[in-house]
């Protein structure tokens, strides 16, 4: 935390609670507080003893608190508060931008399984994409360029995923279940809805809002479609036997190891 100190000495400098409070890590409204005791939303009840405090200047204190108007004003203001805010750096820095766990590790065969952990691994990219700061919410530079490898390790994991169903999932969905056409058609409806939300989020610039508009439909179409994957694999365990499942996961896994290998976004491989 700075002192106050060195806030005043800043502003010696000439330098407005603003710059004052970038240059220290803390929002302005922190670096008014710390220099004058008071805080910044309180302008309209200061005592006349208040007003005349050292480091209070002339125009109001309501701004260092809310956000200036229009939205480049506002973007730089969220921007510089994303950077500032302690909770909200380790929020977003406690990701690492890569897949939680192992694909198919050797226990695990069975298919609803094998896809249900396949699920958790985009989720989880998802969960990532979520608590980065984009740029309506005031991310940096660093912030952008990692919600954009996020956003390519989705699709990486999508580029086998899908086509492992097509190929064993569904198939097994319409024939084995009394209303499987329907259930699989209505799946692929949504598996093209949400590829197709991908597609364009990778074809965004990640500095702008339609980006961030794609990312937050992307999530919401892609947690739809896992709920929906749920209710049908608990209807596969219902109806479809144990070793037929086995079966089917092992060709999944197998179609996985067949794929062509895509490199990691920054160079790294799983």
């Amino acid at each position: 935390m700075p002192s106050r100190g060195q806030v005043q000495r800043l502003l010696a400098y000439g330098l407005d609670y603003e710059e004052a409070g970038h240059r220290l890590g803390v929002p302005a409204g922190q670096a008014f507080l710390i220099a004058t005791g008071l805080p910044a939303d309180g302008g309209d009840t200061l005592t006349t003893a208040e007003r005349h405090r050292a480091g209070m200047p002339q125009e109001s204190t309501q701004r260092l608190a809310d956000p200036p108007a229009g939205k480049d004003g506002t973007r730089r203001w969220l921007r510089r508060r994303a950077v500032t805010d302690r909770g909200m750096r380790q929020a977003a820095e406690q990701w690492s931008a890569r897949p939680k766990g192992e694909r198919a590790p050797g226990d695990v065969h069975e298919l609803t399984a094998v896809l249900t952990r396949d699920h958790d691994r985009v989720t989880g990219l998802l969960k990532q994409l979520k608590a980065i700061p984009g740029v309506t919410k005031g991310g940096t530079g660093a912030d952008l360029a990692r919600r954009e490898s996020v956003v390519a390790l989705i699709a990486q994991a999508l580029e086998s995923h899908e086509p492992a169903e097509q190929a064993h999932l569904w198939p097994a969905v319409r024939g084995g279940l009394d209303t499987g056409d329907r259930l699989a058609d209505q799946a692929v409806d949504q598996e093209n809805e949400a590829i197709g939300t991908l597609t364009a989020l990778r074809g965004t610039s990640p500095d702008s809002e339609e980006f961030d508009e794609l990312a937050e439909r992307l999530e919401s179409r892609m947690r739809r479609h896992v709920a929906f994957e749920d209710a049908v694999f608990a209807r596969l365990r219902e109806n479809l036997p144990q070793e037929d499942r086995e079966r089917l996961g092992a060709d999944v896994v197998g179609t996985w190891q067949s794929a062509p290998t895509v490199p990691h976004p920054h160079g790294r491989q799983d």
